[in-house]
């Protein structure tokens, strides 16, 4: 029974890893995009680069670490339809399964800590693009009225 509960708080906590490091990225990039507008006030229509750049070496990513983990257990001695395996193949797995994915996240953390925009700088953003937006929407009243 405790083995269960073990498993379960265990379970919860890898989910909940999990989830944050698919949330997280995507909810920086509006601010991201956010800041490239306050900083190119003239630059219109590039959030969907914003987009399709993140969504591609994503995308780029799986594939470099699918092939990468592919080719270790090649050069451990995996043989495909096997059901035993070399004792190198074992230990791949274990290396690709434990160490390699804890110091991925450690680099990945370290790189969100020198994320530039704090809340501070988020909220000075907002309120920049809000009376950029009022500016406008006087501007093409204006026009409209005469």
């Amino acid at each position: 029974m405790d083995h269960l509960i073990i498993s379960y708080l265990v379970s919860v906590a890898a989910g909940v890893s999990v989830a944050a490091s698919f949330l997280l990225p995507w909810s920086m990039l509006p601010d991201v995009v956010d800041d490239f507008k306050v900083q190119n006030p003239d630059v219109h229509g590039h959030e969907a680069l914003f987009y399709s750049f993140y969504v591609f070496f994503i995308k780029f990513a799986s594939g470099l670490s699918l092939g990468i983990s592919t080719l270790s257990l090649k050069f451990a001695g995996y043989v495909t339809g096997q059901c035993s395996q070399p004792e190198a193949v074992s230990f791949t797995l274990k290396i690709l399964v434990s160490p390699v994915p804890i110091v991925l996240i450690v680099i990945g953390l370290l790189v969100i800590k020198t994320y530039p925009i704090d809340e501070e700088r988020r909220q000075g953003n907002r309120k920049l693009l809000q009376d950029l937006l009022d500016s406008e929407s006087e501007t093409s009243q204006l026009g409209t009225s005469v």
